[in-house]
């Protein structure tokens, strides 16, 4: 068993079972015990994707950042399982996104995934030979020494940053925002959805941006007096103080959402496929940006 911390900046025994692994020219999958723990594909000893339910995928990225829809994607991902192909080749062959921007973002993908398990924390890991079995792996992978050199620079980079927790709920600060004032690098999309019940982490998924970029932006967002962190008790005040009817009994108290009644048939559901994120119901247009995209 291997344990390790990395708020040095270190990668611990993930670079010792990378090494292990690239020289080998191993293809398979290491698998990440941990917090938050996952897994890591390879091919040929270079690493092709990262799955870890600490940081948005491929699929999450494209969906949420709205570089491609969910019907766009459901007919490329139908394409590819029933032709046999890559996913990336559907993409790019119906102009969903560029060739050259899709492998920035799997590469984005990859260099976040392999940050998110290094932040946290390795309890074990163990490799499992087989083939690559992920929807959108980066074709040839990347160098796992030029990933964990990435890894650690950010590790540095944010541990040099205070309010740098991924996990501590925030909320916009009072008075912080006035009228006429001009926010740039969608800082305007994460004060609207800093309502007191997301962290740095569930923006980055509900934004469909990177978790390091994110947890980035939201320490300069505190050190600008933009954004405060609050307590869950707080939070959870400030929501009750919300939903509170006005004085005077004007306007009602807004209720539970509506729920579906017993014997009503509900929507299609998607079978789950591995290597795929698990698909949010959440209506994307609830969370579409009010600004450009990055």
């Amino acid at each position: 068993m291997n344990t390790t911390e990395s708020e040095d900046g270190s990668v611990g025994p993930l670079r010792e079972a990378l090494t292990v692994c690239a020289a080998a020219g191993m293809t398979g999958v290491l698998r990440v015990t941990g917090d938050p723990g996952g897994a890591i594909h390879i091919a040929d000893g270079l690493v092709a994707a990262i799955e870890t339910p600490g940081a948005p995928g491929p699929e999450v990225l494209l969906l949420r950042s709205h570089r491609v829809s969910e019907s766009g994607w459901d007919e490329a991902f139908a394409a590819a399982a029933a032709s046999g192909g890559r996913m990336s080749t559907e993409l790019t062959r119906r102009e969903m996104i560029g060739a050259g921007e899709l492998e920035w973002l799997l590469r984005t993908a990859l260099a976040d995934g392999m940050f998110v398990l290094a932040n946290g924390t390795v309890d074990e890991y163990r490799a499992e030979p087989g083939p690559v079995d992920f929807v959108l792996p980066l074709q040839p992978g990347a160098e796992p020494d030029s990933l964990l050199a990435e890894t650690s620079r950010r590790i540095r980079v944010l541990a040099a940053q205070p309010g740098r927790s991924g996990r501590d709920r925030i909320v916009t600060a009072t008075g912080a925002v006035q009228p006429g004032m001009r926010l740039g690098e969608g800082q305007d999309e994460i004060l609207a959805l800093a309502d007191g019940r997301r962290a740095a982490r569930d923006l980055a998924f509900a934004l469909g941006r990177g978790v390091y970029a994110t947890m980035l932006q939201v320490a300069r967002m505190k050190q600008a007096g933009l954004l405060v962190s609050v307590s869950a008790r707080a939070a959870d005040a400030a929501a009750a103080q919300v939903r509170r009817p006005a004085a005077g009994g004007d306007l009602p108290m807004i209720s539970a959402l509506p729920r579906r009644q017993r014997d009503t048939p509900g929507g299609p559901r998607r079978q789950w496929v591995p290597g795929r994120a698990p698909e949010i119901r959440t209506p994307l247009g609830l969370l579409r940006p009010r600004a450009a995209r990055d």
